[in-house]
């Protein structure tokens, strides 16, 4: 039986994770606008495509792992729909990105009679490698039947969340969350240190108790009380994806949201810091204020 022929677009920290997960099971065709990213996919086993029109000619499935729902279009457009991606084609698209303009792109590739599912993945890069990422998914379900196969040569973790669109909502509001897990678990470690509480065992005994979240259960312990403080997401695109969850606020929560007061937050955090500054400096700020020391890391404030 032949391999699937896959065309992975985006080699970024969690792209580079996912294409090697499917270098050794696919037929992989890789691309990204920096050459260099590819060279250990190749490596393991892929072939790099010297243009998006190239690889679409020689794959069946496209996935894309980029940054924002307006880079997958680009990319998808210089595909060129009804040529190079040819009709009967499937996009599977990782990004964590835009539902609105995900459906958008979904009904201009099916007007080319190419379907597109959004599987969006929760769990970072080191879960990517491992094989236990999570993917949330939205397609129909013919879709979904053709992605599954797929999906599981890279996770068995897979969730059907609904129709298009829907893996990326849910993804949003997943990271809405994280994000305010991340934002109280920071202030509320900075306020026991200044009590006189140590960071470790005030931790502790968060994670035996009621207010324990993935914040205090692994990135405290991971990366601020572990010298390695940086993660490799940086700020900017959390504050991106905590803002597309505010615009999902229904009216109704207007002035009232608390997604869209954790959104605001963090933008605030990223103008701050610089969106490129990885999403854990922002202890640095809670340090600050509260005139404390929590993070084990040379840049720490001192």
């Amino acid at each position: 039986m032949s391999r699937p022929r896959v065309g992975f677009v985006g080699l970024g920290a969690m792209g580079s994770a996912l294409a090697m997960r499917l270098a050794a099971t696919t037929e992989l065709t890789v691309f990204d606008l920096d050459p260099v990213r590819a060279r250990p996919i190749v490596a393991a086993g892929a072939r790099a495509a010297s243009d998006l029109a190239a690889l679409a000619a020689a794959v069946d499935t496209i996935i894309t792992c980029l940054p924002t729902s307006r880079d997958v279009r680009s990319a998808l457009d210089a595909m060129q729909p009804g040529t190079s991606l040819a009709a009967g084609a499937l996009v599977i698209d990782c990004t964590s990105g835009d539902p609105a303009q995900t459906r958008a792109i979904a009904a201009d590739l099916a007007r080319y009679g190419i379907a597109l599912v959004d599987a969006p993945v929760s769990g970072g890069p080191q879960a990517a490698a491992a094989g236990t990422i999570a993917i949330l998914v939205g397609a129909g379900d013919d879709a979904f039947a053709r992605a599954e196969p797929l999906l599981r040569l890279v996770s068995p973790a897979i969730r059907h969340v609904g129709g298009v669109g829907t893996g990326h909502c849910v993804k949003l509001l997943n990271n809405a969350l994280a994000a305010g897990q991340r934002l109280l678990a920071f202030e509320a470690l900075t306020i026991a240190v200044g009590q006189g509480v140590t960071a470790a065992s005030f931790v502790d005994a968060v994670n035996v108790s009621s207010g324990r979240s993935y914040a205090t259960e692994v990135t405290v312990p991971r990366h601020l009380l572990s010298g390695t403080l940086d993660q490799g997401f940086s700020l900017g695109l959390t504050a991106k994806d905590a803002g597309l969850a505010r615009a999902l606020v229904p009216p109704a929560l207007a002035g009232k949201s608390l997604i869209a007061d954790i959104a605001a937050r963090t933008i605030a955090a990223a103008r701050d810091l610089g969106p490129g500054t990885d999403v854990n400096r922002i202890i640095e700020i809670f340090e600050r204020l509260t005139g404390t020391v929590v993070a084990t890391s040379d840049r720490a404030p001192g």
